[in-house]
């Protein structure tokens, strides 16, 4: 079973703006559909646009912390469990690591 990125689109002519967050949650709730794996992984910055804290991020201005409580809640009620993928995260990077979506187990098997 491998583990590859969700594709969110963020190209200029598909631009998200920043402080969308239910434009973000819209862009990864149609890469995940469209994913055919049973794994996923999303960049931070990413799912923590769609799934902002209140709270500042202490590790940098460019993208807010994530709220992991609401995104695991977004994520269990469209068949996902949600967690911190660290293993995979690049250099420099483990306080913001990626984070893995793995398929929960379809209730009508």
């Amino acid at each position: 079973m491998g583990s590859y990125y969700a594709s969110i689109n963020t190209q200029p002519d598909g631009a998200l703006a920043p402080r969308d967050s239910q434009a973000w949650q819209h862009a990864l709730a149609l890469a995940l559909a469209a994913h055919d794996s049973e794994d996923a992984l999303a960049r931070y910055p990413h799912v923590a646009f769609a799934f902002p804290s209140t709270a500042p991020n202490p590790y940098t201005r460019e993208y807010p912390l994530l709220d992991y409580r609401e995104l695991k809640e977004w994520a269990s009620s469209r068949g996902w469990r949600v967690r911190p993928a660290p293993e995979r995260a690049p250099a420099g990077e483990k306080y913001s690591p990626p984070v893995r979506f793995t398929r929960l187990p379809s209730r009508y098997h």
